[in-house]
């Protein structure tokens, strides 16, 4: 879509609009994007329109963190509406997947790093289902009696579904599901790898900072934390679905680079190893050790 004799829209939000039947909604959502202000009954009628026609967007607005988007843009849709489709296919939301695929490419490695010295103890904190691990032992290390994996999270909702998958992928007798904030959880014994995706992305550098602080307490002496962040690459490249996460869901993500993310591990006490990203650089993964 032009404005102004200028296509400042990539392809699927050109698609969504050119699928998109309601010219209202489509009138609102390209001017509100470009700055311009509507008032509040106008805004309204947008909203609940696009909770009432899209499975994705509801469920983001219903509930803030919820495991159920991340699951809907691993697994799809069906039937699609043009918003859920606009979802899936947006390179914000593709690159969710592209972040859970780069984890399961990474975390083997560092697995067998630590597996080579002994039994391998690991949390996933604030997991949802914890597909991440789930695929990986599932694919690796299912006959694995050296591994023990706790997933952490309040949802109880999430946990059941993860241990659904986990049993049908035969895996459930490796991963614990323990609902708890896992700020405040006190293992029996301290873990050799720390997973934490997808919590720091809205979270200021202090807060991030504190927070890992926090988590090396549950680490093992050389231990590991794997912890994600949102990059700055997506608000440059996929404007559009920011924009449209705001509005929907008041998602405010605290975009940074790796340097940026660097220095939240070295000022949490962490000895920064490396980083690895998604295919399209939207989420950035630091590695770290105590």
């Amino acid at each position: 879509m032009e404005t102004n004799g200028e296509n400042i829209f990539d392809g699927a939000s050109n698609k969504l609009f050119q699928d998109l039947k309601n010219e209202e909604v489509k009138e609102f959502l390209v001017n509100n994007y470009q700055g311009k202000s509507f008032g509040q009954e106008r805004e309204e009628e947008v909203y609940r329109y696009i909770v009432n026609n899209s499975v994705f967007f509801a469920s983001m607005a219903a509930q803030h963190g919820s495991s159920v988007i991340t699951e809907f843009l691993y697994e799809g849709i069906e039937p699609r509406s043009v918003f859920d489709e606009y979802a899936l296919s947006s390179k914000a939301g593709r690159a969710i997947k592209a972040r859970l695929l780069a984890m399961e490419k990474e975390l083997p490695k560092i697995i067998d790093e630590y597996r080579a010295k002994g039994n391998v103890l690991i949390a996933n904190l604030g997991s949802g289902p914890g597909r991440d691990m789930i695929d990986v032992l599932a694919e690796k290390y299912k006959d694995a009696s050296d591994i023990k994996v706790v997933s952490i999270d309040k949802d109880m909702t999430a946990l059941r579904r993860g241990k659904r998958m986990a049993e049908i992928r035969k895996v459930g007798h490796l991963i614990d599901f323990v609902q708890a904030s896992f700020t405040r959880y006190e293992p029996k014994e301290k873990f050799d790898i720390l997973i934490l995706v997808g919590v720091l992305c809205p979270l200021k550098t202090e807060v991030c900072i504190e927070l890992l602080r926090t988590v090396r307490n549950l680490l093992k002496p050389g231990g590991c934390l794997i912890a994600s962040n949102v990059a700055k690459p997506m608000l440059q490249e996929d404007p559009f679905a920011c924009y449209i996460m705001n509005f929907v869901a008041d998602w405010k993500f605290v975009y940074k680079d790796e340097n940026e993310l660097k220095s939240i591990f070295e000022k949490s006490g962490f000895n920064w190893k490396r980083s690895f990203s998604d295919e399209f650089g939207f989420h950035i993964m630091g590695i770290g050790t105590v």
